[in-house]
Parts: C-alpha cells; structure tokens; sequence
C-alpha cells in the first residue's frame, strides 16, 4: 500500500444520497468531519431535506444539494474535486457520470446491511472505480466472490467512532438491554424467549427493549413476554434520542439479530461506553465480539445459548466488569477516528495514482 503523505491536503466530495439515519450514512458524516478535521476540503452531497442534510449542517459541512446530473456534473468540475467518494449505488453511478473524461479518483464505500448482488453493468461501473472501501469483512467478502476482478483495489476500513469519557457501571439492578427497530431480523422474540428459560433465577433485573416499530409491533412482543412469563422483568422503551447515555445506564449489550448485521453500528456503540456484548454470529458480528474477551457469540436462533450467556454476567459481576473493560480497549484501538482518518487517506492516495491525478496541497 502507499501511504499518505502526511503533508498532502485534498479536495472530496461525499456522496451520501440515503434517505435514512442508517450505519452508512454515519459511516460517511463521520469519515467527513474526520477529514475536515484532518485540513482537508470536504464537502457532502446529500438530497435537500433528508436526514443527511440536516445533520451534515449540524456538523458544519459544506453541503451540496443534489439536484440535475448536469447541476452536478457542473459543480464537480468547478471545484475540481481530488476525490469523488460515493456511500450508495446511485451515488456510485452519480459518481462515474461526473468523473469520466476527468483525473477526479472515484471510490465506492459499502457500509449498508443490502447484499452485494451481480447486477447489469456494475461489473463495468467497478472497472472503473479506483478503488473500493467495504465497511467490514462480510461486506469485503461478498464483493470478492461477486467480483474477483475487484482483487487489488478492495479494501476493509471500519467506521470511527468518537469515543465518550470511559464510564463504570451503574448501580442499580442489572440492567441488559437490546437495541435496535422493532424487526423480527432483530430477533427481539428470541430475547424474550431465552429469559423465559432462566425466570426462576432472576430477581430484580431488568431487561429492556429499545427501538421504534418497523415490521413488529410493541403490543405483540408485550403478549409474547407475557405467554413466556417473563412481562414482570421486560421493558419496551421506544426510541432513544441519546443512545450512549442510555447503554451507559446498562450493564451489557445484546444482540439477537437472525441477519442482517452487515455495519453493527450499536455493537460498535456498547463496546465504545465499556460494556460487554452478548452478540449472535451474523454479518460481521464475527470480527468484533470475541467469547470471553469482550462478550459472548452465540448461534443464531438459539435461546439456551444467549439464557446461560446472561446467567455467566448476571452471576459473575467481577467478570463482566474486566470484560467491559477490554470491550472499551478493543473500541480504542479498532474504532478511533485517528486511525479511521488515516486508513481512508492510504485508500484515497491510492486511487489518486490510479487515476493518475494526484495534485496535492500542502498543509
């Protein structure tokens, strides 16, 4: 890999056309501040209105609203970007249409739960992109057996996370807590069902449920828990508008996803406020939860194996404590905004060779 010259300033444009606060719309906001921090000039597509609109304002970025591919194509040579880096595929096609015939550097971020499929065409936008940046390794490895041509310019950066003050547990009762939309891919039944197994060991913990309803209702999983026997010790709180401040009120994170998982953006979180994950071995779950170390793994689908994985926290405080300590640890040195910055920069020095257009401002 080359690396960055240190000194080397550069101008790129973010194309973060998703219409939802989703883990690819974060990965791209975070990855932008990051590099304007850096000196870099950074501004972000988005479409007026939609969350990634207001909160790139919010965080002091320049914002172009997307509108024409003419407009765009326009503004691009204008400002005569170094780098054009896209965080969805209509972005990506976005993208190719307004760096062909120029020495802009194309790169396409992957950080969405959506499989990687062979579509028509993409095989020939991909041979023309300078470089790909798969949020994780499931998502890198899904690009290779669709792409192999890919081999060579396909590389994994996780997402960086601002990491708040390390904060020890809270008294209290216990409390595990699962977070995440009201899915049945969330697994929030199999949650309720592996508390069912242990009821005649609990005492006064609390197990909550946080999340707005998407494709499962409150009202089903209340009549779910209360068929389990276990309604005394679950609570459905509903969205949370601070999460970090809410998981540092628990003292373990759990995840019971049966798919999806592709970004583990709320495993990332719980690791990042010090707490132990008890996680299913789905997307890249895998590579972030490690048994004993910093959570548990757990089968998908299984209720025995998450209920003993409570009971080993509920019963061994010392134990749960080191655990969320090492979680805090692996945060550090896996999820830094330093290390995100700098491994984005190798990446994007690399694609500007490729492209043969690497004319770079010093700091």
């Amino acid at each position: 890999m080359h690396r960055y010259p240190v000194s080397t300033l550069v101008k790129i444009l973010h194309i973060l056309d998703e219409r939802w606060d989703s883990a690819l719309t974060a990965y791209g906001l975070v990855l932008a501040q990051v590099q304007a921090a850096r000196g870099h000039a950074v501004w972000v597509a988005v479409k007026p209105g939609l969350y990634a609109d207001r909160e790139a304002r919010r965080r002091g970025l320049s914002v172009y609203p997307l509108g024409s591919y003419l407009g765009f194509r326009w503004f691009v040579g204008r400002h005569k970007f170094d780098v054009i880096n896209a965080h969805t595929g209509s972005g990506h096609t976005l993208g190719l249409w307004a760096v062909a015939g120029r020495m802009t550097a194309l790169v396409r971020t992957r950080g969405d739960a959506r499989p990687v499929e062979k579509k028509p065409g993409q095989a020939w936008i991909l041979k023309r992109t300078d470089s790909v940046i798969a949020a994780s390794r499931a998502i890198a490895a899904r690009y290779r057996d669709r792409y192999p041509s890919l081999q060579g310019r396909l590389s994994t950066i996780y997402p960086g996370l601002e990491l708040p003050p390390m904060s020890p547990e809270p008294a209290g009762p216990l409390r595990f807590a699962l977070v995440g939309r009201l899915d049945p891919i969330k697994g929030q039944t199999y949650f309720i069902e592996a508390l069912s197994l242990i009821k005649d060991k609990l005492s006064d913990e609390e197990f909550l449920i946080a999340g707005e309803p998407k494709n499962t209702t409150v009202g089903g999983l209340q009549r779910f828990a209360e068929k389990c026997g276990v309604a005394h010790w679950v609570r459905f709180l509903g969205r949370q508008p601070d999460i970090l401040a809410f998981m540092r009120s628990c003292h373990a994170g759990v995840i019971c996803s049966i798919g999806s998982e592709t970004l583990s953006r709320v495993c990332l979180e719980w690791m990042a406020v010090g707490r132990p994950v008890i996680a299913t071995a789905v997307g890249c779950l895998p590579e972030l939860v490690f048994t004993g170390e910093n959570g548990f793994l757990v089968p998908t689908h299984s209720p025995k194996a998450l209920a003993d994985c409570l009971m080993g926290l509920i019963k061994n405080e010392g134990f749960r404590r080191e655990m969320g300590e090492r979680a805090r640890r692996f945060a550090e040195t896996r999820f830094s905004l330093e290390r995100f910055g700098t491994d984005t920069d190798n990446i994007y020095f690399e694609a500007m060779m490729r492209r043969g257009g690497v004319k770079i401002r010093q700091k």
